[in-house]
């Protein structure tokens, strides 16, 4: 019974209660995990770790998550379960009030514009969500620094905000109106490129929460198109994405990435021109 809840908490969360879960199920007291984790040369004290299974509060900070990641290790859990489970990290100095793993993202789709001058013009996105959870009236979605948002449909602007690390712009999507337990919603937004962000010969998503299908594609609109492109991964929100395999351009001048059940981390698409 205690396997079955384990794995069905995994998929649902919220984190605080998987965590709780994970614990007990492998019969463990915060004190021995404490122990192993400075074993294994990570410090972080007991009293987060007891924030964290009440859910006082959250692995935010890059030394945390790295603490978070060596638990699943400790707790023998699949890797990033545990992470997947939190949802996108708070704006800094502020709270917000959208619950992490109360909104399932069913979809995240996107479309990134390159122009002729190769420099990156609009990205599109549609998201399709699912409440898991009676209430949910937001979601936040998050961008590399240097990208902002121009436009919502169906949904609108709330607080933005950056995370702890300085990298990361969070922006708040407030829909008509809390949603029921079930009830799926489906929103669009656009955002725009700022300084060198408009050179970049490259795009990621930072996704921290699991996204049942993920698509990029990129379409160049230049007489000359990219000699290379590849699919870069990692996963790691704050960690810098590797090349995970190569991608083709179309006839029409896009290239596209589709991942089913992605789990959090940087996901994205690089070129190369001649």
């Amino acid at each position: 019974m205690a396997d079955r809840e384990l794995v069905e908490v995994l998929r649902s969360g919220p984190f605080e209660h998987a965590l709780r879960v994970a614990i007990r199920a492998r019969g463990l007291s915060l004190d021995r995990i404490h122990a192993r984790l400075r074993e294994r040369g990570v410090h972080i004290s007991l009293s987060s770790l007891s924030y964290w299974q009440r859910g006082r509060s959250r692995p935010e900070r890059a030394a945390s998550l790295v603490a978070l990641r060596e638990l699943e290790t400790i707790l023998a859990l699949p890797a990033y379960s545990l992470i997947g489970l939190l949802g996108p990290p708070r704006p800094r100095g502020r709270r917000t009030d959208a619950s992490p793993g109360v909104i399932t993202v069913l979809s995240q789709h996107e479309q990134v514009v390159v122009g002729a001058d190769r420099r990156r013009r609009l990205a599109r996105a549609r998201l399709v969500l699912r409440a898991t959870a009676a209430g949910a009236d937001r979601c936040v979605v998050a961008h590399p620094t240097g990208i902002r948002l121009l436009r919502t449909d169906c949904c609108r602007p709330g607080r933005s905000g950056t995370d702890e690390t300085g990298t990361t712009t969070l922006d708040e999507l407030i829909f008509d109106r809390p949603l029921a337990a079930g009830e799926t919603r489906i929103l669009e937004y656009s955002t725009g490129f700022s300084g060198g962000a408009l050179d970049a010969d490259h795009h990621v998503r930072l996704l921290h929460v699991p996204v049942q299908q993920h698509v990029v594609q990129i379409r160049f609109e230049g007489p000359t198109l990219p000699v290379r492109c590849f699919h870069t991964w990692s996963p790691d929100p704050w960690g810098e994405p590797g090349d995970a395999g190569e991608l083709h351009v179309d006839a029409y001048g896009t290239v596209h990435l589709i991942d089913a059940d992605a789990r959090p981390g940087a996901r994205g698409i690089r070129w190369e021109w001649v």
